[in-house]
């Protein structure tokens, strides 16, 4: 499944690891690395990604409550970790006042990621008449449809 997910979100981890002082990002499913990004050999972030993993087992079990995200602060750099259904992402930054920003960026991409792997994991039905409803945009003629058309878009043609 790695193989199939991760050039979909390659992408958006690189467009967050612009988005701030960030030195490195991983993204685990499961206890597996989908994507590293890390600026430290892989079996590092192997054992980055195990421990952050145990801790979430440690601090989660025997209470009621869930432990969705930790944040680590060592000299230089600090380490954010978000945990979201069975996806983890790890983010590296430098600048302490970041941390709300990043946290929010880092759960839009992890629901993002949810409903991606959810579709790889259980992939819909192909219906038969979802092909016959649909047409190519190629073949889409906008004088074809007048403003009154039902559905939430309306079409506003442009007068000369």
């Amino acid at each position: 499944m790695a193989a199939t997910i991760t050039p979909s979100l390659r992408s958006a981890l690189e467009r967050l690891k612009h988005g701030g002082a960030v030195n490195g990002l991983l993204l685990g499913w499961r206890r597996q690395i989908l994507i590293n990004l890390l600026p430290f050999e892989e079996f590092r972030a192997e054992r980055l990604l195990q421990a952050v993993h145990d801790a979430h087992a440690h601090f989660s079990s025997g209470g009621d409550r869930e432990v969705k995200s930790f944040w680590f602060g060592y000299e230089g750099v600090f380490a954010l970790a978000l945990l979201q259904g069975e996806c983890l992402l790890i983010i590296l930054h430098t600048h302490a006042s970041e941390v709300d920003f990043l946290r929010r960026a880092g759960l839009t991409f992890l629901d993002d990621t949810q409903l991606l792997v959810e579709a790889l994991l259980h992939p819909a039905p192909d219906d038969e008449n979802s092909r016959e409803t649909t047409q190519p945009l190629g073949q889409l003629d906008i004088g074809d449809h007048p403003p009154e058309a039902n559905g939430p878009t309306k079409v506003i043609p442009r007068h000369a």
